[in-house]
């Protein structure tokens, strides 16, 4: 009972939260939104981490959507290493264009590294080969030549979008 307990006001919090963020329809605050807005103009990162923290990878892309080009920029630049690049993967392709172009290459690597390959591959892709070689050329050797393999697929076939991480197990373990 108690462990229930626990788990429904972990689900009210999250209701709560989700209720200051969305309105009934699903569209971010424009309350949140200028929360967010005036954390950037500040360049308040405290108060920015404390805000984005809890967001799933999905409700950072609405987020990233819903801001100005300008500020979703200084949004990624201000939380650094913070920056859930999974939510990249949530965005529309111009957006994460834009939002990858302003990036060094040091930055992309060092998050690549975080992602599963699947969505590093996801966020590679939309680079030039130059780009993509320099980046490439920074990780782990085994990790390069996962991606470099996911790379080599046609653009959209099964080869290229899976993950190429999988966990094998006996068959006396099912």
């Amino acid at each position: 009972m108690e462990g229930q307990d626990e788990h429904m006001t972990g689900a009210s919090a999250v209701e709560e939260r989700r209720a200051d963020i969305y309105d009934e329809d699903g569209v971010i605050l424009s309350s949140f939104l200028a929360q967010i807005g005036a954390a950037i103009a500040d360049r308040d990162t405290l108060k920015l981490k404390r805000e984005v923290d809890d967001l799933h990878q999905s409700e950072l892309g609405h987020l990233l959507e819903a801001l100005h080009p300008e500020q979703r920029r200084a949004l990624v630049e201000l939380l650094g290493k913070d920056f859930d690049f999974s939510a990249l993967t949530e965005v529309d392709e111009a957006i994460r264009r834009d939002i990858v172009d302003n990036l060094p290459n040091a930055q992309i690597a060092e998050a690549v590294q975080e992602l599963d390959s699947d969505d590093a591959v996801y966020i590679l892709e939309d680079l030039d080969q130059e780009d993509q070689d320099e980046i490439l050329s920074q990780l782990p050797f085994t990790e390069r030549i996962r991606l470099r393999r996911s790379l080599d697929y046609p653009e959209e076939t099964a080869g290229r979008r899976m993950q190429t991480e999988f966990v094998a197990v006996p068959p006396f373990w099912t």
